[in-house]
Formats: C-alpha cells, sequence, structure tokens
C-alpha cells in the first residue's frame, strides 16, 4: 500500500517498481527471493547457540554495554536515567490534587490490533465495550462498580469507558483500553471520540521524551466518576 501510494504521489524513485521488488529487498539479508518465500512458505534463520562467544553482541564495541556507545555520540545521556514525566504526583503535586489517578494507556486487548477489527462480529463479541482497569479501593471511593460505566477525565479531554475492577494494580493508577470508535454507529464519524483514550493524552512536541521523542502514553494525570456523577457535575 505504502508502495503504491509513493508512486501516486510523485516519489515513486525513491521506492519499488512493485510489490514484489520490495520483498525481495527485505528477504535479501536471509538469502531469499519473495519467489522462494511462497514455494517454501516459512523461513527460519541459523539456530546456533553462543553465537556471541564468535562474534560478539550486536554492540559498536561487540560488548554487552552497560552504556550506550551510539547515545553517547549523539550527545544524549549514555547511562539509564529516570526523569519526571511532563505530569505527575510529583512533577506537578497541585494538578495532582485535581487529577489523582495516573492514566495508563497502550494494554492490548487480544482480538484486536489497534483500532483494526472492531467490525469483525465475532471478535467484538470477545470485547463489546471499552474498559478501564481501577482498583476495587479506588473504585470504593469514587462510586464505581464493577460494569458502571464511567468518564474518564484530564485536562484534554474525555472518554467514556465501561469500569472493570482488579486488584493487581497500584490504587493510584488506571489502565484504560486504547483504538476505540465503534463502526456501528451511524454516524460518519462513528463515535471516534467517544472513548477514544487518545483525547486525554499529552501530544505536544516539547513535552515528547528528548531522545527518542516518544509521547507520554502512560503518564497522564486524569479523574475518573461514575457517568451520571459527571453528568450531574456538568449540569
Amino acid at each position: 500500500m505504502l508502495n503504491d501510494l509513493a508512486h501516486r504521489i510523485g516519489q515513486g524513485d525513491m521506492w519499488w517498481d512493485n510489490f514484489e521488488q520490495a520483498m525481495d529487498y527485505i528477504l535479501g539479508p536471509a538469502g531469499m527471493t519473495w519467489k522462494d518465500l511462497k514455494e517454501r512458505d516459512y523461513m527460519r534463520g541459523e539456530v546456533k547457540y553462543y553465537k556471541y562467544r564468535q562474534n560478539g553482541f550486536s554492540t559498536p564495541t561487540r560488548k554487552v554495554e552497560l552504556k550506550s556507545t551510539i547515545l553517547e555520540k549523539m550527545g544524549y545521556d549514555p547511562l539509564p536515567t529516570h526523569r519526571e514525566p511532563p505530569e505527575g504526583p510529583y512533577a506537578t503535586p497541585e494538578l495532582f490534587q485535581e487529577y489523582p489517578y495516573i492514566l495508563i494507556t497502550g494494554v492490548r486487548i487480544p482480538g484486536f490490533f489497534h483500532s483494526e477489527y472492531r467490525g469483525l462480529p465475532w471478535v467484538r463479541e470477545l470485547n463489546r465495550d471499552p474498559l478501564v482497569q481501577i482498583h476495587p479501593e479506588a473504585a470504593k471511593k469514587e462510586g464505581i462498580r464493577e460494569g458502571d460505566w464511567v468518564i474518564i477525565e484530564s485536562l484534554r479531554g474525555t472518554a467514556r469507558m465501561k469500569a472493570t475492577l482488579f486488584a493487581g494494580m497500584d490504587r493510584r493508577c488506571v489502565s484504560a483500553q486504547h483504538g476505540w470508535w465503534f463502526p456501528e454507529d451511524k454516524d460518519p464519524r462513528h463515535g471516534w471520540d467517544r472513548s477514544n483514550i487518545n483525547v486525554l493524552t499529552n501530544d505536544a512536541l516539547e513535552e515528547q521524551d528528548p531522545t527518542f521523542g516518544a509521547s507520554n502514553l502512560k503518564t497522564a494525570l486524569c479523574r475518573i466518576l461514575p457517568e451520571g456523577v459527571k453528568e450531574a457535575a456538568n449540569g
């Protein structure tokens, strides 16, 4: 798809003439072509134990690097360093008073691949509704019961999800599923923003990780309330 799109927007000289050429390039290091793979129907590399004894590890120094020589060369701290995220109990304690939970997103959902397959009935039967996990003690504090519809809110927006109680998590955290939209919704937008957890996360460029550019998908502060309570407060 990407190869075809590149030709349509005038960048074909930077890609391949067709899909098969692209696959040949990808399989090249394995000494195979796309035709070979289709005939064999599998690919397995050399199985050899203790390869590092002969060639070392796949690092510039060929050693186990307790500090990253690549990051050091690029001018970054070569050692693992903890930095508080832009939002958090310690970085923004005043905000934590108003939004007392740490929002974790990105948990994998069996049957789905990110936002895909919501329209497949048999997969949807396994995952009918968007779920958010909350510790039972936190749920009791907020007046939330198993299966209640709740509103999760951050500085940037809200999302509607169904609560499920889980004791195996930190009481300060809530863990929300991602990738939700509703193909059955007759609205042309299919409710993309109703339960979209990305509406709550912070993707401001200046607050992304300075080394890797990653967004803060597991550190946003939020509050969570039963749907009826939130509606009454707004009313």
